[in-house]
């Protein structure tokens, strides 16, 4: 009889080789009683009978316990380099080391870093998903590869997502802007929530103004708009006879839209009453502007550590299947009545 490996006892257990090592050297704490039975039945089927080399893997004084992979959108936007410093510290914590990619919110990149990933034997992925990816996550778990989404998924995902709530945050701080007096609304876009699938951002102002009977524009501008041009567009829209709210979709363009609003001769007697301004903030820096801007924050961080501590928790066999919705926080200043 063919003598079987520790790769082959993780497969037919359907979880990684670090998790049999584990199980072999006895460190279950993080185990579930399901996987440390399933692997036990395999172990006692098989006659499985492990050598030095199959007990030693990562459990070597300071040696890694494993590996994920994480393929984020744009690395060097505030939202997935903080998401990123969290998944790295929660994954140090527990042993494992990251291997990144920036997958420009492109299809084919995600396909990319996939395959090479695989090929590099990581356990798990964490990944800010095209919504395309939808077909490729789909094959990966029918392979019992561990896969968690981060911000997005593009299909269900039977839980297997951390995001934060943005659809209930801004259909609140719109309906309060209507309750304020504001007018005319108009969200303005660069795009790329609707790279990555995601609808809430968009999705709850518009509700939150057909609830509120109220009418809206949309203006979608080009990721490497110029301050003038995004200037050009808001003259022609704001009247000083009307109260006038401005919501920006994206967080990476809600600095570029307030430099712009700065373009107005009297943009400080304008805002809050004729121009009001509210966004997305990763990091914290629309407390630092004259005026204060509103702001709805993203806990980009705490997302990082949850989306890590799922997926760490998938290949010890011990997740749930519950989605992870984490609350935003508004911040109501001085650009918003």
């Amino acid at each position: 009889m063919k003598k079987l490996t520790i790769n082959e006892i993780a497969e037919k257990a359907g979880v990684s080789k670090t998790t049999v090592s584990f199980y072999l050297n006895g460190k279950t704490n993080k185990m579930s009683e399901e996987t440390m039975e399933r692997i036990r039945k395999i172990i006692e089927e098989t006659g499985y009978e492990p050598n030095a080399a199959a007990r030693a893997i990562k459990t070597r004084p300071g040696a890694s316990a494993g590996t994920i992979g994480v393929i984020l959108g744009d690395l060097s936007q505030p939202l997935a380099s903080r998401a990123l410093k969290g998944i790295e510290e929660e994954a140090r914590e527990s042993g494992y080391q990251v291997v990144v990619g920036s997958s420009g919110m492109l299809f084919s990149r995600e396909q990319e870093y996939i395959e090479n990933m695989s090929r590099l034997g990581v356990s798990g992925f964490i990944i800010q998903a095209t919504y395309r990816f939808g077909v490729l996550g789909m094959e990966l778990e029918k392979k019992k590869k561990n896969l968690v989404y981060l911000d997005v998924s593009p299909y269900d995902s039977n839980g297997k997502c951390v995001k934060s709530g943005n659809y209930n945050s801004v259909y609140e701080a719109i309906t309060q802007c209507a309750k304020k007096g504001y007018e005319q609304f108009i969200m303005i876009s660069d795009g790329s929530q609707d790279d990555s699938g995601g609808v809430g951002n968009s999705q709850g102002f518009k509700d939150a103004l057909r609830t509120a009977g109220l009418p809206f524009k949309t203006y979608y501008m080009n990721q490497d708009a110029t301050t003038e041009e995004i200037y050009d567009y808001l003259k022609r829209q704001i009247r000083p006879e009307m109260k006038t709210l401005i919501y920006v979709s994206d967080a990476s363009a809600l600095a570029n839209v307030y430099l712009a609003i700065k373009e107005f001769p009297d943009y400080q007697s304008l805002m809050p009453r004729t121009i009001g301004l509210i966004g997305f903030d990763v990091t914290g820096w629309t407390k630092t502007t004259t005026p204060a801007i509103s702001s709805i924050v993203i806990p980009a961080y705490q997302e990082g550590r949850f989306a890590a501590r799922k997926l760490l928790e998938m290949i010890n066999g011990s997740g749930d299947s519950k989605e992870v919705i984490l609350k935003n926080v508004i911040r109501w200043r001085e650009s918003t009545m």
